[in-house]
């Protein structure tokens, strides 16, 4: 029970591209229930949607959070590097929708901050999702590739 704990929460060091991307599969599909039980507990009473956010949607909201840290650092990189990929894009997107509202130079500036957001978010896809992580082992641990096929030559051996 310990190690699904640390394998769902715990956001130290590395998993490859494919334990990432089966993690966001299981995250996603999660989420959709995590939105059904929300949307059904405000359905019925204000305070029993409050509970159900606390109960499920944070521990939701920070297995997500484990998931990319653990494969930025199998990319060699902090956890640090989440708020350009998703908070900034999500803070320009804000700004964007004001500055829409303005005149001709807002609608400009509305285009400029949207595409500089969506830039964001498609090198953060691309860095967490679809590059290789670093060779061999990194400040955040050693090569989860390596570990793999090490402990696959050793339960080959008799």
């Amino acid at each position: 029970m310990e190690r699904l704990f640390e394998t769902l929460f715990g956001a130290n060091g590395r998993i490859s591209r494919a334990r990432y991307w089966r993690s966001v599969l299981l995250f996603s599909v999660a989420g959709l229930f995590t939105a059904t039980i929300l949307f059904t507990t405000a359905a019925i009473a204000a305070p029993l949607f409050i509970l159900m956010v606390v109960i499920v949607f944070i521990p939701w909201l920070i297995w997500g959070f484990a998931i990319h840290t653990e494969r930025l650092h199998d990319r060699d990189k902090s956890a640090w590097w989440l708020l350009v990929f998703y908070v900034v894009p999500g803070a320009l997107s804000h700004f964007a929708n004001a500055a829409w509202l303005a005149e001709t130079v807002g609608t400009v500036l509305c285009f400029i901050l949207a595409l500089t957001g969506l830039a964001l978010l498609i090198w953060g896809f691309v860095e967490i999702g679809c590059l290789c992580g670093t060779a061999g082992p990194n400040r955040y641990g050693a090569n989860p590739l390596a570990a793999r096929n090490i402990n696959s030559v050793r339960s080959a051996t008799p």
